[in-house]
């Protein structure tokens, strides 16, 4: 009988990423908090210190996107792939967007913001310590590490602007589009749920960006819908769609990740220790050191356009024109 363990932590989008998608697909597994008790459990099997750490009897597995691309073809039912292929592209595009851009407005809020501070450092103490040891001084120990990655995300004073910004207008518009249906793409959860749903858990969760989410009622029952997912029915025609997903495509990939993940790209091809670059609809100045990892992650996603047919890249942009500059090399 296959034993199946997944090492995260609440705190983590990338680790309730794949919990979520072991919930979709009714896979049973333990969930082991990254912590002193499993420590030893955890270094046998991980290859790189870090979480989400699925193990399957023997096989250990780390990165949450290809954890999913392998959970999908071991476990093909309640698939998250999307039946048409440019709209299966959409989503893949909008979960890479959430793993290399949302990322760093969800770190900055978690750990620019003093309240949010605390409170992520003491709930990452408390699931780390033994029992009955002070989370106290480990808390502390926590934050002062995790601020000290605040430069290298670019998560700055100059970029809070941009980064807040972002939040604040991407939960307008998918609020906007949720009101009348359960996913992103209609009925069937897609990694664009997973990959979204998650990073807005995460700001869900800190006291800064939950208030300001307040308002936001069917994103919030969305977040929680991806926490715990079932299939309501089919993806929508992408006729029906637009109205109100092609803003949020617009926003997520057209004004950030995708300009951004360019620019990161030609400033690790040139040799250039950072880069600057215009986001957002307004164009507003966006600085921040290379990422090398995200320069491997851009360029799987193009290989994933290439790999369309060219009737489904003309499909998509007969709708998004602007993915016809963003998608080149």
């Amino acid at each position: 009988m296959t034993t199946m363990q997944l090492f995260g932590m609440e705190v983590s989008p990338y680790a309730v990423k794949v919990r979520a998608l072991l919930r979709h697909k009714g896979i049973a597994h333990q969930w082991l908090p990254r912590s002193r008790r499993y420590e030893s459990a955890f270094r046998a099997k991980a290859k790189l210190p870090l979480i989400p750490l699925l193990v399957i009897d023997e096989e250990a597995f780390q990165d949450s996107t290809p954890i999913l691309d392998m959970l999908e073809q071991r476990y093909p039912t309640n698939s998250i792939h999307l039946a048409d292929a440019s709209m299966n592209w959409l989503s893949r595009a909008l979960e890479e967007a959430a793993d290399e851009w949302a990322v760093k407005p969800m770190f900055h809020y978690r750990w620019q913001y003093e309240a949010d501070r605390i409170n992520a450092g003491m709930r990452i103490a408390r699931a780390s310590v033994e029992p009955g040891t002070d989370p106290a001084p480990f808390a502390g120990m926590i934050s002062a590490h995790l601020m000290t990655r605040l430069p290298t995300l670019g998560c700055t004073d100059h970029n809070k602007a941009v980064l807040e910004s972002y939040v604040m207008r991407g939960a307008a518009l998918i609020d906007e589009h949720m009101k009348n249906r359960a996913y992103l793409f209609g009925g069937q959860l897609s990694y664009a749920d997973l990959g979204l749903g998650c990073m807005y858990y995460q700001l869900m969760s800190d006291p800064t960006p939950r208030a300001l989410l307040q308002p936001y009622v069917a994103l919030q029952d969305w977040v929680m819908r991806c926490m715990n997912p079932t299939d309501q029915g089919d993806a929508e025609p992408m006729t029906n769609l637009l109205p109100t997903l092609a803003p949020i495509l617009a926003h997520e990939l057209q004004h950030h990740y995708l300009p951004w993940a360019q620019e990161n790209t030609k400033a690790f091809a040139n040799e250039h220790s950072d880069f600057t670059c215009s986001l957002g609809s307004t164009s507003v100045t966006y600085t921040q050191p290379t990422q090398k990892y995200s320069v491997k992650s851009f360029a799987q996603l193009q290989a994933t356009w290439q790999a369309l047919t060219p009737a489904q890249q003309q499909t998509l942009l007969a709708t998004l024109p602007w993915l016809n500059d963003l998608t080149k090399s």
